[in-house]
């Protein structure tokens, strides 16, 4: 629960929950996506990220921006909040259009409102330090022209990452001043990057001021901010629906990082206190999943052999591993995945290679 000194933050939370988490296929999938299952712990990503807000803002002034398909599905996983603050787009289109609606129907609850936009799929175990640390940042956010990112202090030279570069010293309020976003780096770049202290990993938590942001939107965005007026201004009316398909069919797709944030004049990054993982594939799930036997991790009934260091997530049946090592093994009731951990990210090939077959029974 919330601090007695960051209950009621008057702060607005827009999580973005529209991803379709193909890098964990074939569990994820286009009804079911990632942040819809319980990949740590018993409850679903997104009702975790939940659960981390409501207490702090009220469930109120909580906004979902997922796909169209899914919103009575998170409506049924998020009952407490009110059914129209969970928003469907019609069609995927990045991030930067769905924070320009999100921010602009924050706006509709609260102008004032300093706003934090999030991702749906983030493990954040340390939910008080969370809550602290974000109610500081709506503070600093609230009355003063500029965004707070919530930096990830590097543990490891991670090449998946994009960082963010700050100061070395932080104000008085344990704020610095950010210097750049910088895209994802080689190896060399990222040991020199955790060798000299002055990056952060960019978590892709932001708070803004509602103000600032629509100055940065008008300037970097300006077409997507346009399309997005009227579905903004007719939020809670029976033409909502109508408005966001006619400013979604031909909105042009970007990302917030590289039409926003990468311009940004100046920003400031409040390094977290709290442990955080980004679950993007499966060799994250794996570092925090169960020991199995021998120096595997997962989930499922395991007998290994000359086998160690693989990520194995099964169910009802036995997985004898021999002689392997560094392999992740998903398996579903139609589908069976077998990869390296070094080639995680390229599960993203297999659902580009479903799409072309037309196989749209497993995406």
């Amino acid at each position: 629960m919330a601090s007695a000194e960051t209950a009621q933050a008057p702060g607005i939370c827009i999580i973005m929950a529209g991803g379709r988490g193909t890098r964990f296929w074939p569990l994820s999938r286009s009804g079911r996506p990632k942040q819809l299952l319980p990949l740590v712990g018993d409850n679903s990503l997104l009702r975790q990220t939940c659960d981390r807000l409501v207490p702090l803002v009220g469930a109120e002034r909580v906004l979902v921006i997922t796909s169209a398909g899914l919103v009575d599905t998170v409506r049924a996983e998020l009952p407490e909040l009110p059914p129209l603050n969970v928003v469907g787009e019609p069609c995927g289109r990045n991030t930067a259009p769905c924070a320009v609606l999100g921010m602009g129907l924050a706006a509709r609850i609260d102008p004032a409102a300093p706003v934090a936009l999030l991702p749906a799929d983030h493990h954040i175990p340390d939910i008080d330090t969370f809550q602290v640390q974000l109610g500081q940042a709506f503070a600093r956010a609230a009355d003063r022209s500029t965004v707070v990112t919530l930096g990830i202090r590097p543990d490891r030279p991670e090449t998946g990452y994009g960082y963010l570069k700050a100061a070395v010293d932080a104000d008085h309020e344990g704020f610095h001043r950010g210097e750049a976003f910088v895209e994802k780096p080689d190896l060399a770049t990222a040991e020199q990057y955790l060798a000299g202290g002055r990056h952060f990993w960019n978590g892709g938590i932001f708070v803004w001021n509602p103000e600032w942001f629509a100055t940065m939107a008008h300037r970097h965005l300006a077409d997507v901010a346009g399309r997005m007026a009227a579905p903004i201004a007719s939020f809670g009316t029976d033409s909502f629906a109508a408005a966001l398909d006619e400013a979604y069919v031909s909105c042009p797709a970007d990302s917030i990082d590289y039409a926003v944030m990468e311009k940004l004049p100046e920003f400031e990054v409040l390094p977290a206190a709290f442990s955080w993982t980004d679950l993007g594939s499966w060799d994250a799930w794996g570092a925090l999943a169960p020991l199995l036997t021998a120096g595997n991790r997962g989930a499922g009934d395991v007998v290994a052999i000359a086998a160690d260091d693989n990520i194995v997530r099964v169910q009802d049946k036995l997985v004898a591993l021999v002689g392997v090592e560094g392999l992740v093994i998903v398996d579903t009731p139609d589908a069976l995945l077998v990869c390296r951990q070094a080639d995680a990210q390229r599960i993203k090939d297999v659902i580009a290679r479903l799409e072309e077959d037309g196989r749209q029974d497993l995406l």
